[in-house]
């Protein structure tokens, strides 16, 4: 009897060490919450539902309900009548599960879908680029030149097709959100009340000009070119070419008085008015992290990051903006560029943290008293090392991780409204656009990972454009691929931005104009394949960047009002 008690014990003992090691997850919980996010699917719940889908994809990747949350995201999407969204996730779904219990209906799902958006009378959208190995590039370190990142998926995707309800490791483009994030989610409208005007801009890194006269002359020259809208920079970072016609002040700071940052010149207004009586509109172009202008910054108001190499903490470049006194000094920055007669603002791209930023304590403590648990690189990093493909990283990331790293997209887009509501306190008319990285389109979770930007954040937030920096002869070198394919992955991204948003206006696609590794001038013909597949999606924004003499802007105006026609 002994004996036999002692085999009962052991056989329990295996069947528990079994079901433990099997995925490593609680049965009972998942089920809960595949329950819960299909009883709101069949409540008409449908974007409460994809929330739940994807979460239990997220946190339970070894269930056997994962392959049927896959399906249940493009019935949620068909619901939506976001039929592009529904054929992506469809055809996820056949090909990882070609034989499961939902092939018949995905494939049904998958032929409506596709039927729905050959019936649209909007164009038809560009071919998805072909897979890239994507590779991460390093954070921008100037701010006169705003840099791409396409960003570098953590984890292989093999072609194994696993029977539905396997306990595997889900496939890392099932974890994704959809790859047109924010469909699922509101999109706030613009907060400046004004339905969002198409605009032909050029960003203005750096003027010729040695005087305003000059810089009057530029500006005809540009308004006869068919631009409306200028984005001017009104920071000056030390080391970068100032503007001819600046006596400077200093080495670095802005371009308007503030008592908030060293001014090394107060000349915007002058410019402004300029501009308007030449027609054109301005957007003020600033810096919002890197704004840590003077010799007075104390270390409490910079940003902290871990060194995957010495494994310690350590200062990095930028504000921490986690400290209440950081938030108050860019308000009242933003507060006095607003005083001017600007009609627009254009956030910098610097408004973003790595994936190793920030752990400063004010970043800890809110993180913690929010989340209840402080963040701890050890938690976030899946073997962390000085080398992953190169450089400093991680090959994966924690559940944590991603906590942390969705929590920072929130607390970066609720500091980009406390920005615009200061600067709106004088012109509640004005308009504000922000910068986005192509690999927020292109690969959104390695959007959230690598740059804490998240579409779906910044969606809620309410601004007028969105400014996607779609430099496709950057793209290339950071992805090694050939022109075709750059221009590709820019009719794609623009595909997505436009889906996005509630106006094709309100997407600005940044066209790159300069290589600005070799200061090459793009060729004429290059450009205006960018444009016309861009166009091709909608009828958007377009910004070329940098502006320079070198390129002949006018003699593209005919094919962007073609289109508008």
């Amino acid at each position: 009897m002994k004996k036999w008690g002692t085999g009962f014990l052991v056989i329990c003992f295996v069947v528990l060490f079994a079901f433990v090691s099997q995925g490593q997850h609680d049965p009972k919980k998942t089920a809960e919450l595949y329950d819960s996010a299909t009883e709101r699917f069949y409540a008409g719940k449908y974007g409460e539902a994809l929330e739940l889908y994807f979460q239990l994809i997220r946190s339970f990747p070894q269930s056997k309900l994962v392959s049927y949350s896959q399906f249940m995201i493009g019935q949620c999407y068909l619901k939506m009548e976001r039929y592009d969204a529904a054929v992506e996730q469809f055809q996820l779904y056949l090909k990882y599960y070609p034989e499961g219990d939902r092939r018949k209906a995905a494939e049904e799902g998958l032929r409506l879908a596709e039927q729905k958006v050959k019936d649209r009378v909007r164009p038809e959208p560009a071919p998805s680029p072909q897979e890239i190995k994507l590779s991460i590039s390093e954070a921008p370190k100037e701010t006169k030149e705003e840099k791409v990142v396409i960003g570098r998926s953590d984890t292989a995707k093999d072609e194994v097709s696993p029977k539905e309800g396997s306990p595997v490791e889900a496939k890392p483009v099932e974890v994704k959100p959809s790859p047109i994030q924010g469909q699922d989610l509101p999109v706030r409208l613009p907060l400046s009340g004004e339905k969002p005007k198409r605009r032909i801009a050029v960003q203005i890194f750096y003027f010729d000009g040695n005087s305003f006269d000059e810089m009057e002359k530029k500006m005809k020259e540009l308004k006869e070119a068919g631009v409306d809208t200028l984005i001017l920079r009104v920071f000056q970072n030390k080391g970068d070419r100032a503007y001819k016609f600046v006596n400077l002040l200093g080495e670095e700071g802005v371009y308007f008085k503030t008592d908030h940052a060293p001014v090394v010149g107060d000349i915007l207004r002058e410019l402004v008015e300029m501009a308007h009586r030449n027609g054109l509109e301005v957007f003020a172009w600033m810096t919002t992290r890197f704004a840590n202008y003077g010799s007075d910054v104390p270390e409490a108001y910079r940003c902290r990051r871990y060194n995957f190499t010495t494994k310690k903490i350590e200062l990095a470049k930028g504000f921490n903006l986690f400290h209440p006194a950081v938030l108050e000094r860019l308000k009242g920055l933003y507060r006095d560029l607003g005083r001017y007669p600007i009609d627009g603002i254009l956030f910098q791209d610097d408004l973003i943290l790595r994936h190793n930023e920030d752990f400063s304590p004010e970043a800890t403590k809110a993180f913690a008293d929010e989340l209840g648990f402080e963040p701890k690189p050890e938690a976030f990093y899946i073997e962390p090392s000085p080398s992953v493909d190169g450089r400093p990283g991680a090959k994966g990331y924690t559940e944590k991780f991603w906590t942390w790293a969705n929590w920072k997209s929130r607390r970066l887009m609720d500091v980009a409204q406390a920005l615009m509501e200061a600067a709106r306190e004088s012109n509640p008319r004005l308009k504000f656009a922000l910068n986005l990285y192509m690999e927020t389109f292109s690969d959104s979770q390695n959007g959230v990972a690598h740059l804490s930007q998240s579409l779906s954040e910044v969606l809620k937030r309410g601004f007028d454009y969105y400014a996607v920096m779609a430099y496709h002869r950057q793209a290339m070198k950071e992805l090694k691929i050939d022109s075709k394919q750059a221009t590709d992955l820019t009719a794609e991204v623009a595909r997505k931005a436009v889906l996005s948003v509630p106006e094709a206006p309100q997407v600005m696609i940044k066209i790159q104009v300069m290589d600005w590794k070799n200061y090459e001038v793009v060729s004429r013909k290059e450009v205006e394949r960018i444009v016309e597949r861009v166009l091709e999606q909608g009828d958007v924004s377009l910004v070329f960047v940098p502006d320079t003499p070198l390129f002949p802007l006018h003699l593209l105006k005919k094919r962007w009002e073609t289109r508008s026609k």
